[in-house]
């Protein structure tokens, strides 16, 4: 009897110390079970809070939208060279046929005509306005000149020669301004090697250092050509008295601040090209760098593929050899 009682013991222990165990470990994971324990209260385990996952849905997908498709030919603006420029040169780098590099030069070539003429009127807009001439800052630092440093010498000379012939310069001084004495030797050697004449007229009505001739008080003018500083010089083409309290004259400003005579001279050809006063002679000898140059009018108009580099050619051409 006691045998059977041991062997029992034992064939029961094992199970005994199992649910010991897990009775134990549960007991120890539920802090919570410790108030119940003391009053007797069966222990239940509790259940297991199952998170809700979010459903997942699929985005419906995006609807296709089809583009129209681009025009071929494209305004040649900066933003047509800013994109089609480099790829028109990998173009033809990468395949350098005959077309390929043409259609890349012509439009090298256009981009080099619209930067010329941008910078022709720069020029023009920087000569009229003192405020924007760097030559004002630092007298004989020039950037007027730029325009026409592509006229030779002899071309300007015969520019000023055939403006002495039918007009002549205003010259707007008054008796503080120092580059304003430095000014008036000027003008005088234009007289003597052009034969362009001058009226000086003073704001105050004061002479400029070291300047003895005549000179004439300003009548309001400087303020109607909307000038800014002394020196200032205009030219007018064939000078007319006033009509009826009208003013008949053609005003165009050559000059604001100071110039030495090379220069000067340059401004006042300058001022013959733009006003188309000179011969035709005269005018294409100062045009030498314009030869070829396709004309404002023309880039503004022009239509280009860059996708069809012959067509580029056919277009081109046409519009550059009427310049020559």
């Amino acid at each position: 009897m006691t045998y059977r009682k041991f062997t029992i013991g034992l064939l029961l222990a094992p199970a005994i110390a199992a649910s010991s165990l897990v009775y134990a470990a549960d007991v120890h994971l539920d802090d919570a079970y410790g108030d119940a324990f003391l009053n007797y209260q069966p222990y239940v385990v509790p259940e297991k809070k199952i998170e809700a996952r979010p459903s997942v849905t699929k985005a419906a997908p995006k609807p296709v939208t089809t583009s129209s498709a681009p025009a071929k030919e494209q305004k040649v603006d900066v933003e047509f060279l800013r994109k089609n420029y480099e790829l028109l040169e990998e173009k033809a780098v990468n395949d350098p046929t005959t077309d390929n590099v043409k259609a890349y030069l012509y439009v090298k070539r256009i981009t080099m005509d619209k930067a010329q003429r941008f910078s022709e009127k720069v020029t023009e807009v920087t000569n009229e306005d003192p405020l924007l001439n760097e030559n004002n800052r630092v007298p004989y630092a020039s950037t007027g000149a730029q325009a026409i440093r592509n006229a030779n010498k002899l071309a300007e000379g015969e520019a000023v020669r055939e403006l002495s012939k039918v007009g002549g310069l205003v010259v707007f001084v008054d008796g503080e301004c120092r580059f304003c004495a430095m000014q008036m030797p000027v003008v005088q050697m234009l007289y003597r090697e052009y034969g362009m004449e001058a009226l000086i007229v003073s704001l105050d009505g004061a002479r400029p250092k070291g300047y003895v001739g005549p000179i004439s008080k300003d009548n309001g003018l400087f303020h109607k050509l909307s000038l800014k500083l002394t020196p200032s010089i205009v030219y007018v083409h064939q000078p007319k008295g006033y009509t009826n309290g009208a003013d008949p004259n053609e005003y165009k400003i050559v000059s604001q601040g100071f110039y030495a005579l090379t220069e000067l001279a340059k401004m006042i050809a300058f001022a013959g090209h733009k006003t188309k006063l000179l011969s035709r002679q005269t005018m294409k000898d100062l045009d030498v760098w314009d030869r070829g140059v396709a004309s404002t009018e023309d880039l503004n108009k022009l239509r280009l593929d860059p996708n069809d580099p012959e067509a580029i050619r056919k277009t081109v051409e046409p519009m550059l050899l009427k310049q020559y």
